[in-house]
Formats: structure tokens, C-alpha cells, sequence
């Protein structure tokens, strides 16, 4: 069973909606382009599934259970059991994602990999309440690291929260917490250019010398 769902880009602008602060690396990456043009597959030890009813509304429905792995081009979203839905024209319209903990990873133009993990992954290759974007939902422990170097590919911006959304057609991400716990996010520093003398830690003050002592009176 195939299908042609969108686009997807992994790139580096982070939006935590929590804290309403956009956070933006300097250098956007773009996604693989030739993703959008790829069939979507689905493997799994079972399935079990309908296809939409001429003159009904409701879509079809598929089943994958066991070692499940959807891939389409560089996207890769694997779990435990995945629920997903067709349009009348046998394209898949969304799959829900179950794991312990599913995955989800991905590709851009410069070879930079985008990894997340959650305990349900709720994909959507045109959502059209997103104007017509792919969008991965991540929910339960979600965590996504992207690679932030060609050079040094174990340098990863990272960010942890109860659910992370990611748009997989421009990029972005928002980040909630449902607990007292924060939304958080680690970035890597930028590279220093080669030659580049280290930073030279900063001098201390130098110490105050102790107050003189006032002269004491002379005995008779």
C-alpha cells in the first residue's frame, strides 16, 4: 500500500510555546526536496484494514501492528502499532504512532539527521488545519535532537517536553509542558574557525590588602 504524502524539512528554528520566545539558529537547513516525490511504505508483522466506501465520509482505515516502519524517502517513523487513515483515493491522510517509544528521524539537504522519540507519534502529511503542512506530533516523554555540524555530527541541539510539534514543511516546532517541569532545550556553541586562539579565562581581582592597624599607646 502507497502513497505520495508532502514535504518535509528539518532545519533549526525552535518555537517554545510555553515560554513565547522564538528561539533562531543562524543557518536554516532545508529538507531533502526529492522526499515529497517519494512512495510512502509501511511494513509491519500484520495489518488488518478497509478501504473508504464509495458515497462515504468516513476513511479508510489501516492497522499495522509488530515492528512497524513507515518510510518515505529520508523520513523514518517506527513503533510498536500505528493506526492510519485514507482518503477516497487510497493516500494515506494520517498515521498515529504508538512505541515504547516510537521514533521518528529524518534527513535534510546537508546530511544534518533530525531524531525524536515519544511515546505516540501523530503524523500528518497535508494538514490542512496547517495550511497543507506535514506535521508530526510528538506526545508522552518527547524528546528531538537535531545535528548541528557536518563536521562534528555528535554536536546536537536538543529539546524535551510533555509534547513537541514539529512542521515538517517549514521547520518549526513548539514545545509545551503540561507539569510543573519546564520545556527544555539544550544548543551547541558555535565552532570556533580553525586557528582561532581559545577564549582566555577571565582575570581574578586582585586582593585587598588588610586595613593597617592603628598605632597603640605607648606604656608609661
Amino acid at each position: 500500500m502507497q502513497s505520495t504524502p508532502s514535504t518535509r524539512r528539518a532545519s533549526a528554528r525552535a518555537l517554545i510555546a510555553v515560554l513565547g520566545v522564538a528561539l533562531v539558529t543562524s543557518v536554516p537547513a532545508v529538507a531533502k526536496q526529492s522526499d515529497r516525490s517519494q512512495p510512502t511504505n509501511v511494513t509491519s508483522k500484520s495489518f488488518d484494514g478497509t478501504q473508504q466506501q464509495a458515497n462515504s465520509t468516513q476513511p479508510g482505515k489501516v492497522i499495522w501492528t509488530g515492528n512497524v516502519v513507515l518510510t518515505q524517502g529520508t523520513l523514518k517513523i517506527t513503533g510498536d502499532k500505528a493506526t492510519g487513515f485514507l482518503d477516497a483515493d487510497n493516500q494515506i491522510i494520517r498515521v498515529i504512532v504508538d512505541g515504547t517509544p516510537a521514533h521518528v528521524e529524518q534527513m535534510d539537504d546537508q546530511d544534518l539527521l533530525m531524531r525524536g522519540h515519544a511515546t505516540n507519534i501523530d503524523y500528518k502529511p497535508d494538514d490542512a488545519a496547517n495550511s497543507g503542512n506535514g506535521i508530526a506530533v510528538l506526545t508522552g516523554n518527547a524528546h528531538v535532537d537535531k545535528q548541528t555540524d557536518a563536521a562534528d555530527k555528535s554536536k546536537l541541539n536538543q529539546s524535551d517536553g510533555d509534547k513537541i510539534t514539529y512542521n515538517t514543511t517549514n521547520s518549526t516546532m513548539t514545545g509545551e509542558s503540561n507539569g510543573p517541569e519546564p520545556v527544555h532545550m539544550t544548543f551547541q556553541p558555535k565552532a570556533q574557525p580553525p586557528g582561532a586562539a581559545p577564549a582566555k579565562p577571565a582575570t581574578p581581582p586582585a586582593a585587598t590588602p588588610p586595613a593597617a592597624k592603628p598605632p597603640q599607646p605607648k606604656k608609661p
